[in-house]
């Protein structure tokens, strides 16, 4: 029976992991890139026509053997065949991959506010990383995801990939006085509360 019991684990765990991985994919393909957006390409053993490169302010962007690609109003599994499909035809066995980068912003309580690029695939975690962690005033459950006039409020435990496009505004909200001092005021009151004691016992 446990042996029943372990195999059906395996199986849905082994689901869950083709759906996160078909869903990945699916947001990679879908994604819609911006002028000042980016686009990754990673070349199997050749670091030299790797990199990121910008979309320019008219949609397109300048890739190695593949040249101009239009970018903007296309989803980027389209992007994405065009400039896999220039590399096949120039090198038959050659590996490419290429990736989605939207420009986000990350402001509020991390150690290095500004922009990032990102791709569909970061979780939460992975974005507030890069800007350098959360700073020890930060509220971690006050993540606020800024789009047009919507906001999504997350903490910044959250464990699944966030759907983040270009142009989105990431906020780490900062903790009350309060909650960050605490510590020290109840410190600063018991020394208080000590010495009038004190001066009471002793008159």
């Amino acid at each position: 029976m446990h042996a029943e019991q372990s195999l059906a684990v395996l199986a849905l765990l082994a689901l869950a992991s083709v759906d996160g991985v078909a869903a990945q994919v699916s947001e990679i393909a879908s994604a819609r890139l911006q002028p000042g957006d980016r686009v990754r390409v990673e070349v199997a053993g050749d670091p030299t026509l790797s990199g990121d490169f910008d979309v320019d302010a008219d949609g397109w962007v300048l890739v190695p053997i593949a040249g101009l690609v239009r970018v903007v109003d296309r989803p980027f599994g389209d992007v994405a065949l065009d400039i896999e499909s220039a590399f096949k035809d120039e090198f038959l066995d050659l590996a490419v991959r290429t990736l989605p980068l939207a420009r986000v912003s990350v402001l509020g309580e991390v150690k290095t506010p500004g922009l990032l690029w990102i791709d569909p695939t970061m979780m939460l975690s992975d974005v507030l990383a890069d800007s350098g962690g959360l700073t020890e005033a930060a509220r971690v459950d006050d993540v606020r995801v800024q789009r047009g006039g919507s906001v999504m409020v997350l903490s910044a435990a959250h464990t699944e990939p966030v759907p983040l496009r270009s142009g989105d505004r990431v906020f780490v909200g900062r903790r009350s006085f309060v909650s960050r001092n605490g510590p020290l005021m109840m410190g600063a009151g018991a020394s208080i509360l000590a010495a009038v004691l004190t001066g009471l016992i002793l008159r």
